[in-house]
């Protein structure tokens, strides 16, 4: 067996294998026994056919094909000994020919990540501040979630409450009868037709009105779609909207001392939010830097992997609302093929980060202790109440281990990321080696800073 190999760009190595004469006639003769074994062949016992028989019913490409089959996998196994190759997925036969026997294969190869000057990366953080029109504005909100409707003796205006006794028919046929419905008069109203709203402006408590409105052509009933209805009112009340005071008894109402604590409170619960969103953009812009430094290449099977990763967490996700993919594809008039070119982007920046990460706790030497995990696997099972001791369980399987694993790498990773570009991180001691370190880690690059897988996403919900 002769083996060359050419390396390719994207991680990936060009393999010729040309086999011996000797031993691919042997393959052939082999796979002609196992084809008389497999098919009835007149004339003879399962397996004792000759040669040329079964060449002349089945055809030599049959014969040919199943003598590959036989044999590829196992030269291809001799083939990566032989040259010290570890390929990072199955590698893809893309010819055949015969006279010799020659296979030529594509072997997706490990990805390569440089990080480049990652340690010079620096970045000030955002100063955050909240300001008084922020907290007015929060303060508004709950003076409309705490809104009084006073009984007022005018005509109906758009945004009252009234109080309606509401008949309407088609055709001389009732459709609609209500007593005591109690409706918010806004224009973009729907119910029971749009237009409603408005045609009730103007009449006071007491009186009655009678008006036309059709139904939309769209509307749910198809008897009733783009119909005329003829709708007769009784107004019984009408009730504007009062907005409380912002003072000691609106705090009370919503369960604080005063007004000066609950603005306190608000503006505290402003700025926490807005550091939080202020980290998560600082750590973002981080992640994007290192990432714009770094020399990435990985084989475009990789790629592809990440792609029916985000397609299996779509999945998961729609059977959570009872749909399958296909339904959702449907609705939105693409193929499965036009989906995954749709989510080709993102999967690659992914991608791109999560390698990038991996590297991050290789160069960094970031490692784990086991009780890290165990307390991990803890707090997350505390968090679902009663179904602690079920989804302790799921996180303590194999693949729960791993996803804690890797969230906490990735976890660390992104700490040491931040703190060097704010110019707190120490100075690394004398480099040890790679492969200790990723002995260490326990993960695969690509693993770093996966989404927990969807089977672990299921059986959290299952004990939620």
């Amino acid at each position: 067996m002769k083996v060359t190999t050419e390396e390719l760009e994207n991680c990936q190595i060009a393999m010729t294998i040309e086999v011996e004469d000797a031993e691919a006639e042997t393959a052939l003769r082999n796979a002609a026994r196992a084809l008389s074994r497999e098919f009835k062949i007149p004339g003879f016992r399962p397996g004792k056919a000759p040669y040329n028989v079964v060449v002349r019913l089945m055809g030599i490409e049959t014969v040919q094909e199943q003598a590959v089959d036989d044999l590829a996998q196992k030269l291809y196994g001799q083939a990566l000994q032989e040259k010290g190759i570890e390929p990072y997925a199955s590698a893809s036969l893309d010819e055949v020919t015969w006279n010799p026997l020659t296979l030529r294969l594509t072997v997706p190869m490990p990805p390569r990540v440089d990080l480049g000057a990652y340690r010079e990366v620096r970045l000030s953080p955002e100063e955050v501040t909240v300001t008084d029109e922020q907290v007015n504005e929060v303060l508004g909100r709950i003076r409309k979630q705490n809104v009084v409707w006073q009984p007022v003796e005018r005509p109906a205006q758009l945004e009252d409450m009234v109080t309606v006794d509401i008949e309407a028919t088609v055709d001389e046929k009732v459709i609609l009868s209500n007593e005591g419905r109690e409706v918010i008069l806004r224009e973009d109203s729907r119910y029971p037709v749009p237009g409603f709203g408005q045609a009730l402006v103007g009449i006071k408590p007491g009186e009655e009105r009678t008006f036309a409105l059709s139904y939309p052509e769209d509307y749910y009933n198809k008897d009733l779609a783009g119909r005329q209805a003829t709708f007769h009112v009784l107004m019984n009340s009408v009730k504007e909207e009062v907005l409380p005071a912002v003072d000691d008894a609106l705090a009370m109402t919503v369960g604080y001392e005063s007004v000066d604590e609950l603005r306190e409170t608000v503006r505290t619960e402003l700025l926490q939010q807005a550091q939080q969103a202020a980290d998560e953009q600082f750590v973002g812009a981080v992640v994007d830097r290192v990432v714009a430094g770094a020399t990435i290449a990985f084989p475009p099977v990789m790629l592809e992997h990440e792609i029916d990763d985000m397609v299996k967490e779509q999945e998961w996700r729609l059977q959570q609302r009872n749909m399958e993919l296909a339904e959702f594809l449907e609705i939105r008039g693409k193929t499965e093929e036009e989906f995954r070119e749709e989510l080709r982007p993102h999967a690659e920046e992914h991608l791109r980060q999560s390698l990038v990460l991996w590297e991050i706790v290789v160069a960094e030497r970031l490692t784990l202790a086991e009780d890290e995990i165990d307390d991990e696997i803890e707090q997350r099972a505390l968090s679902v109440g009663e179904q602690a001791d079920d989804y302790r369980k799921v996180l303590s399987s194999p693949a729960g281990v791993l996803s804690v694993r890797n969230a906490l790498l990735t976890s660390k990773a992104l700490d040491r990321l931040v703190a060097i570009a704010k110019g707190e991180a120490a100075e690394l001691e004398p480099e040890e080696s790679v492969a200790e370190v990723a002995e260490a880690q326990n993960a695969t690059p690509e693993a770093v800073a996966e989404e927990p897988p969807a089977e672990e996403e299921a059986a959290a919900q299952r004990v939620e």
